[in-house]
């Protein structure tokens, strides 16, 4: 699985996501679902000036965020994914 991309407003200075590598193994494992919130929550502070960084959850699994005013539209789109018009 590749790295968890998270994008977030330009003006941000802190974040809060899930890391997605943490709950898909937390669902195949058959983790509680609270549990697995749990285990995959990464928060943190991000400095005002960087467009880019990455920051790792608690298992290590990589997580980039990428400051954007609106994130661009997938290549491929995923079911899994919720569609905003």
């Amino acid at each position: 699985m590749s790295a968890t991309t998270v994008w977030i407003s330009p003006g941000a200075a802190s974040f809060s996501c899930l890391c997605e590598v943490c709950l898909e193994a937390a669902r195949t494992s058959g983790a509680l679902f609270f549990d697995a919130m749990q285990s995959a929550s990464v928060r943190g502070t991000v400095a005002t000036g960087a467009e880019a960084t990455i920051v790792r959850c608690r298992a290590g699994h990589e997580i980039i965020l990428r400051r954007s005013s609106r994130p661009p539209a997938l290549d491929r789109p995923d079911g899994r994914q919720l569609q905003l018009a």
